[in-house]
């Protein structure tokens, strides 16, 4: 597939491998408070060097007003060197789609720490603006925003997202959380995929993911952007 993703933080690129380099540090996520992600390196943050355990390209179609877009997301375990698991995901739109995407939307990442950034050490033509961690009604589902008033759309058709990540310290991990991509608004959203998250599912975790993110509180994410205003 041709890949693309749209933001406006142009900081260089973010991850390919993980062996990457740093720049400074994650950054922790109020839950209900828009955060802006600065970017970092493994020089920054040697932390963050590691060996991936798992990588895995799940496709993705979005139905828009302007037309169909398909992409890619890929999504990455990494065995840090302080032995505990981090977790990437990156965003490819395809050159042939009809439309940008604006969000990487992630649910069901139960963790006990909320430490995002993206990597500026490698592949990538579009860094996420911001992260939001949503309060309720359930925690581990966030926002990372590729939009702000210089491209406020996002990731056009052809582009590719920096590394997100989140810093974690979980020791284990399963494929029971889920993530899509959304349009400008999130006025449309893609299929939702299996992706990585801390721990052990619970029964819960399956029954929660087929509710989707349709009812549990994105669509007042334009909202809460507004009464939280990035700092530029």
């Amino acid at each position: 597939m041709i890949r693309a993703i749209i933001l406006s933080v142009r900081a260089a690129v973010a991850a390919t491998a993980i062996a990457f380099a740093g720049g400074a540090g994650a950054v922790i996520l109020t839950p209900g408070v828009v955060t802006p992600l600065p970017g970092t390196t493994v020089a920054a943050d040697p932390s963050l060097a590691g060996t991936v355990v798992q990588d895995v390209l799940s496709p993705f179609t979005m139905t828009t007003s302007t037309g169909v877009a398909t992409g890619e997301i890929q999504s990455r375990v990494v065995l840090a060197v302080d032995g505990t698991y981090d977790f990437y995901w990156r965003v490819f739109n395809d050159s042939t789609s009809a439309a940008d995407i604006s969000f990487f939307r992630l649910g069901d990442f139960k963790s006990s720490t909320y430490d995002a950034n993206y990597r500026i050490d490698g592949l990538g033509d579009v860094a996420p603006v911001s992260a939001f961690l949503f309060v309720s009604p359930t925690p581990g589902f966030i926002n990372f925003d590729f939009s702000d008033t210089s491209n406020p759309d996002g990731l056009a058709p052809g582009q590719s997202s920096f590394f997100m990540f989140l810093d974690t310290d979980a020791t284990s991990y399963s494929r029971s959380a889920i993530a899509d991509v959304a349009s400008s608004g999130t006025f449309f959203a893609s299929n939702e995929i299996a992706t990585f998250s801390p721990g052990i599912p619970e029964p819960s975790t399956w029954a929660m993911m087929a509710l989707g993110f349709a009812g549990l509180g994105f669509a007042g994410y334009r909202t809460s952007r507004k009464a939280a205003p990035v700092a530029a």
